[in-house]
């Protein structure tokens, strides 16, 4: 029956007093405050400046073989490169990962598509350590193929770099017995806490280390004593023991599985996926403690943020900015460094994410922190963070990286600022705003970075 017809019939059958009507009326109304609301689609908006904050790809573990036997009921497998140094899978997971970035930002209209004419608007700035130097140009051959190595920006070789390193290279001077009571008061101020939190990862770990006890020179991972200290090198505050060790123990079986070796030699062939993401939450747990608790997190991250920052403040006000990176006009900027300078700036920013198959906050390798700043209307600037990084399999296998088959991509909600879009858009006074207000102006040196 047509609804023309229906109506009627209906009206017909039902006595339309005022009483009934203003019935009729409220039902409307608490229907349409029941449904959920409808948000129009935030325009995308036209993308000016991307910044990409990148770990350097796979690399060999820092840790000797020795080192690590000490934990292990067997020989750990022989890498093919000296300790902490990028692999041949590593550097080519990094042009994979510069493929993918083309793609994505020349369908974004960023990049032309064109490497000759794309070349100058790219920044390439890295730690001079050996691999994130190396990671750069590997990402570097990706996104701009066919062209001359990039102009690397770099400080010398043997200088340490008060960008990615300032509490080593004394340009940030914490009060480490602050850093240590702020780690302290998070875990009751006790580190044995720790270990009875996560006594069924420690127990997962020496089931893959296999049975040390009794082994002359070798001793089980959780029976080291625990605690906290004043941080060595480029750390502000450092978790002795058991966590320490097991953050480094799974990094080295993340690696094994991330290179490619053959499955009967990561983890002794006793390591498969499930057991792989339990064992990161390991990982996880010293970032979290010695990187993310926020006073460590502003001793080493607030010079990188602040120049950061200019960096986007150039790009929206038009105006000069000594700290910035690169020159006004260049579009793309990647920062080539470490998993402390991604998880120390994601503090500031009170960012978290997680990926498929990882705990919470993965450092994998070759993984970035990238902020994209659009433009939707003039004045009308936003940013969106996004953690992008291939997945264990596509690291392990390196299949090619486009639209259509892209790496994992994490969009984050930041805490206080981001609105409700499917980008978590950020708008930028809000950005400015926070970074203003996690930014500890001791620890920044000015000049150019």
């Amino acid at each position: 029956m047509p609804s023309s017809t229906i109506m009627p019939c209906f009206l017909r059958s039902f006595r339309l007093t005022s009483s009934s009507l203003r019935i009729l009326v409220l039902l409307s109304l608490s229907l349409l405050a029941a449904a959920p609301a409808v948000r129009a689609a935030e325009p995308e908006g036209e993308l000016k400046l991307v910044i990409v904050l990148t770990r350097h790809g796979v690399r060999s573990p820092l840790q000797t073989n020795q080192i690590l036997g000490k934990f292990a009921a067997e020989p750990w497998p022989e890498w093919s490169v000296k300790p902490g140094l990028l692999t041949p899978h590593g550097h080519q997971q990094m042009v994979r990962m510069g493929e993918y970035y083309r793609a994505r930002y020349v369908a974004a209209g960023l990049l032309t598509g064109d490497p000759a004419k794309d070349a100058p608007a790219v920044f390439f700035r890295a730690n001079n350590e050996p691999r994130t130097m190396e990671s750069a140009i590997a990402l570097a051959a990706g996104l701009l193929p066919g062209t001359p190595e990039p102009n690397l920006h770099t400080l010398p070789k043997g200088r340490i770099d008060p960008l990615y390193q300032p509490v080593k290279a004394g340009t940030s001077k914490p009060d480490r017995d602050l850093a240590v009571a702020a780690v302290l008061g998070r875990i009751g101020n006790d580190p044995a806490n720790l270990t009875l939190a996560y006594r069924a990862e420690f127990d997962a770990l020496q089931r893959v280390l296999g049975p040390v006890s009794g082994q002359p020179g070798k001793t089980p991972v959780i029976e080291l004593p625990g605690a906290v200290v004043h941080g060595e090198f480029d750390h502000t505050v450092g978790v002795q023991g058991p966590v320490r060790l097991a953050m480094q123990i799974t990094d080295a079986l993340l690696l094994e599985y991330t290179e490619g070796m053959p499955m009967k030699d990561v983890g002794w062939g006793r390591l498969d996926s499930a057991t792989l993401t339990q064992l990161l939450k390991l990982h996880s747990l010293y970032f979290d403690l010695t990187q993310s608790t926020l006073y460590a997190a502003q001793a080493q991250a607030s010079n990188l943020a602040d120049h950061v920052l200019q960096t986007l403040q150039r790009t929206v006000r038009g105006s000069s900015a000594e700290g910035a990176f690169g020159e006004p006009g260049q579009k793309f900027v990647l920062i080539s460094g470490h998993d402390t300078n991604i998880i120390n700036f994601a503090s500031l920013l009170g960012a978290h994410w997680y990926l498929p198959g990882t705990q919470q906050d993965p450092l994998l390798p070759g993984g970035a922190l990238v902020l994209e700043l659009r433009q939707h209307s003039p004045g009308g600037y936003f940013v969106r963070v996004l953690y992008v990084s291939q997945t264990f399999d596509q690291i392990r296998h390196l299949p090619p990286l486009s639209l259509e088959h892209p790496p994992a991509i994490a969009p984050i909600f930041i805490p206080g600022c981001s609105e409700n879009t499917p980008g978590f858009d950020v708008p930028f006074a809000k950005f400015e705003a926070l970074l203003h207000r996690t930014i500890d102006p001791q620890f920044v040196t000015p000049g150019v970075p």
